[in-house]
């Protein structure tokens, strides 16, 4: 592992350096202003005029060169006419598309035509960086919905951890799905609502356990505390597991917050009600729960709880058996700012998270200890609480559902991988934070989303 950076939605292109030359006219040396080429579109590239006084640039057409690291040209395309005020900047499109075929350095030199045997040149260098296509291209309205994102990034964690440049590789698979374990979601709130598991055996409300499992009308999981399959009644929902659902999966819509892995689908298994005190009725119920979870297809269980003390042998044996099974299970370090990971983050069959700051350092709230397997974004989290409104809360328990998501993507980009090859790959994409290797604050290193779906 090494220490990376790198900007947010530098998705496909990262700027080098800029040289330039001109003929004739001297508008300005800078007015190539940067270049764009994303996936599937065509060359854009952006013209700022900025030292020529009141000159406006009209009737503008040209040509441009890309050329490899070797310098051996590549393509030539034609510009369309635009004009150029003062100031002012312009995006215009080549009229082809131009295909990479590996990554490197590029040169693209332009040439315009001011008119009156009046040209001017330039030139950028760009990287390509290392990307495949994606598997499922977003439709147009979940693009839109992206966009919002990207105006409004509530949530700075999506972002440290590259989710926006995965989405370009993909943005989750329906048939991906991850096991909320926790004290139910509001199933009402637009953008959760359609990225919920739908159990393919079971008819909606028609009082018949249709599917044999032992559970009546289970269509999106199973509240364990109350006996039924209603968790999704908002006003009885204590607000941690739709909080952690949302950073997990909410799709782009109206308010500006998107899961980091929007395409998979929420197993909604609720046990838990207000707090982290567990009497012996509560671990059953635990331990049903995470049956149930592999039961019925989760790929990943996200248990986003700490308990103060060791819970009873059922549920170790529980986690033990969907560990056999192939799920993944993501846990936590706890909230107790010592040494001394809580349980069930502790065992050896749950991947224990901690919390980092906007900084990538340790959270002042995170537990550590041996037993951390990952770090992820944990501090000043914005999800949705029941009802739909939303908050900025702190917690390890937010900082594990960045991993269920990025593993939910890589399963989706991925699909002939087991959960557990799943993790292996995610463990050869993470950031090392802290001491070089592993280490009780940070575990193995940071979650990038990006390159564990690119590795």
């Amino acid at each position: 592992m090494s220490h990376r950076s790198r900007e947010a939605f530098a998705i496909l292109v990262i700027v080098l350096a800029a040289t330039g030359s001109i003929y004739g006219q001297t508008p300005s040396s800078d007015w190539i202003a940067g270049i764009n080429i994303p996936s599937l579109t065509p060359l854009q590239v952006t013209f700022r005029l900025t030292n020529s006084g009141s000159t406006t640039l009209a009737r503008v057409s040209g040509q441009a060169i890309l050329s490899d690291q070797f310098g051996r040209s590549i393509e030539v395309l034609g510009i369309d006419s635009f004009s150029l005020n003062p100031g002012a900047s312009t995006t215009v499109s080549a009229s082809s598309r131009w295909s990479f075929q590996q990554t490197g350095v590029y040169l693209i030199e332009v040439a315009l035509d001011l008119g009156g045997g009046h040209l001017i040149s330039n030139s950028l260098a760009f990287r390509i960086l290392p990307i495949q296509l994606p598997l499922a291209p977003p439709t147009a309205a979940f693009g839109e919905g992206l966009m919002t994102l990207y105006q409004q990034p509530v949530n700075w964690g999506i972002l440290r951890i590259f989710a926006p440049e995965a989405w370009m590789i993909t943005h989750g698979r329906s048939d991906v799905v991850v096991a909320v374990i926790d004290t139910g979601i509001d199933t009402s709130i637009p953008q959760l609502k359609d990225c919920l598991w739908n159990n393919p055996g079971e008819i909606a409300n028609n009082g018949i356990d249709d599917d044999g499992n032992g559970y009546i009308d289970d269509i999106h999981g199973w509240d364990f505390r109350d006996g039924d399959n209603s968790s999704l009644v908002g006003s009885k929902l204590h607000w941690h597991g739709t909080f952690v659902a949302g950073i997990i999966a909410a799709q782009p819509g109206e308010v500006p917050i998107v899961g980091v892995a929007p395409g998979v689908r929420i197993m909604d298994v609720r046990f838990l009600d207000s707090d982290n005190t567990f009497s012996s009725r509560d671990w059953n119920m635990f331990a049903d729960a995470i049956d149930y979870a592999v039961d019925n297809g989760a790929n990943i269980i996200n248990m986003s709880i700490y308990a103060n003390s060791r819970p009873p042998t059922i549920l170790e044996t529980a986690i033990h058996r969907a560990a056999q099974a192939g799920v993944v299970i993501i846990g936590i370090s706890g909230n107790t700012s010592q040494t001394g990971v809580l349980y069930p983050g502790k065992y050896d069959d749950v991947y224990a998270v901690s919390a980092t700051t906007e900084n990538d350092q340790l959270a002042g709230f995170s537990t550590r200890g041996p037993e951390v397997a990952f770090c992820a974004p944990g501090e000043g989290i914005t999800s949705f609480l029941p009802g739909g409104q939303t908050a900025t809360r702190s917690g390890t328990s937010f900082a594990a559902p960045h991993v269920s998501g990025t593993l939910a993507l890589i399963l989706s980009a991925y699909p002939s991988l087991t959960p557990v090859q799943a993790v292996n790959l995610l463990v050869g994409s993470l950031i090392d934070l802290g001491i070089k290797g592993t280490d009780p604050s940070f575990g193995q290193g940071l979650i990038d989303a990006f390159e564990a779906v690119n590795n």
